[in-house]
C-alpha cells in the first residue's frame, strides 16, 4: 500500500518554524546574560570606579598592620593578622541609587569577609552586606550598640568558593535595602539614615582580598 509524501510546503513550514525558535531562544539567552531579568537599577550609571586613575575621591582607612591601596589596576586589601578591617568610603547621591562592586580573596587562608558598606555614618553606624570565599554570607545595620541581623553570618548557595570573584550588589529605595549576591536575591532590610558608601573587608588572618570595580546607578 502507498502512503503519500508529506507535501513540501509542510516541510518547509516545520523547518522554518523549528530554526525560528531556535533563534528565539538563543536571543532570550542572550537577553538574560545581559541582565533581561534583573530588577530596575535606580538609573542610569552614575559613576564607576576600578582603581586605575584618580582615586581622589575615596577616603582610605586600615587597621593598624593593614594595608588598603590601589595596586595592578585594582584596590588591593593586605592583612597580618586576624580581625583587621579596611574601608574605601566616598559621598553616595542624595536619593535612591544601586551600589555594586566585585571582588576575591586571592591570598591566604580562605575566610576573609569583603562585600558593600552603606549608610556610613561613622564606625558604630553602618550598614554591611558582604560574603567570603568558604560560602558565607552576612547582612546587618548597625546602630551604636544595636546590631539588626537582615541575614545572620551563615552559609548561602549562591557563592563561588575559593579564590573565585564575586559580586554584591544592594538597592537603596528610601531606607528599605534588597541585597544580592551573584544577581540572587539574599536579603531585604531597613537601613537607616543615609550615609557614605564603599567597600569593606576584614580579614581571620594574613592574607589579600582584591577590588575589581564598584559602580553607582542613581538618578542625577
Amino acid at each position: 500500500m502507498q502512503t503519500d509524501s508529506v507535501p513540501p510546503w509542510l516541510w518547509r513550514a516545520v523547518t522554518w518554524g523549528f530554526g525560528l525558535s531556535l533563534i528565539g531562544v538563543a536571543a532570550l539567552a542572550v537577553a538574560l546574560a545581559n541582565g533581561l531579568a534583573d530588577p530596575p537599577r535606580a538609573g542610569p550609571l552614575l559613576w564607576q570606579d576600578d582603581f586605575k586613575g584618580d582615586v581622589t575621591r575615596w577616603q582610605f582607612e586600615a587597621a593598624p598592620g593593614a594595608t588598603l591601596t590601589p595596586r595592578d589596576g585594582a584596590l588591593v586589601a593586605s592583612f597580618n593578622e586576624a580581625e583587621q578591617t579596611v574601608t574605601a568610603l566616598t559621598d553616595g547621591p542624595a536619593g535612591d541609587f544601586t551600589l555594586e562592586m566585585a571582588a576575591a580573596q586571592t591570598e591566604g587562608e580562605i575566610g576573609a569577609r569583603y562585600g558593600l558598606v552603606f549608610g556610613w555614618r561613622g564606625p558604630g553606624e553602618y550598614n554591611v552586606v558582604w560574603l567570603n570565599g568558604n560560602g558565607y554570607a552576612e547582612a546587618f545595620a548597625r546602630a551604636g550598640p544595636q546590631r539588626a541581623e537582615a541575614f545572620p553570618f551563615q552559609q548561602w548557595p549562591h557563592i563561588l568558593y575559593g579564590n573565585a570573584p564575586n559580586r554584591v550588589r544592594v538597592e537603596v529605595r528610601g531606607a528599605r535595602v534588597t541585597a544580592r549576591l551573584n544577581d540572587e536575591l539574599l536579603a531585604e532590610f531597613d537601613a537607616g539614615a543615609p550615609g557614605r558608601l564603599g567597600l569593606i573587608a576584614r580579614s581571620t588572618g594574613p592574607g589579600r582580598v582584591v577590588f575589581s570595580w564598584i559602580k553607582v546607578w542613581a538618578k542625577k
